[in-house]
């Protein structure tokens, strides 16, 4: 990860994307899941985040993966943006902490990779056994 802060735009814009579907099991990251988000009180996301956005806003990638917004979509019917969330997040917290320790740093990696690449085998299997046409990692993963 060369730039941090372009990934963590880059995993925003993923979710906005309407060519990717981003599946985890029976579940699914959504758009619309966002645009309900900012329409709460006190959301840490603001309608311009996400209405007409700037793809290279930085401010508008630190509030996508803020705290308050996880706490606001731990729901049954957000539960994998939840986890898209989360995952990345701390991912990218990792890298940009510096007060986090190495031990630390190396068990949040390792949590992210895990994660990651047990989705990519799943979307493969799925795509294997139902059809590539509907689930592959192109049409079903992030992009990298």
């Amino acid at each position: 990860m060369q730039n941090v802060k372009h990934a963590k735009k880059t995993a925003k814009n993923q979710i906005y994307y309407g060519t990717r579907l981003l599946t985890f099991g029976n579940s699914t990251v959504r758009y619309d899941q966002l645009c309900n988000l900012a329409k709460k009180e006190n959301s840490a996301l603001r309608i311009r985040d996400v209405y007409n956005v700037n793809k290279q806003d930085d401010s508008a990638a630190f509030r996508i993966f803020h705290s308050q917004l996880l706490r606001m979509s731990i729901d049954s019917d957000k539960l994998s943006l939840f986890v898209y969330l989360f995952i990345l997040g701390e991912l990218f917290d990792a890298y940009l902490n510096c007060k986090i320790s190495h031990k630390t740093r190396i068990i949040i990696a390792m949590h992210a990779y895990f994660f990651l690449d047990f989705w990519k085998s799943h979307i493969e299997k799925t795509g294997k056994n139902i059809s590539n046409k509907w689930y592959s990692v192109a049409r079903s993963f992030i992009s990298i």
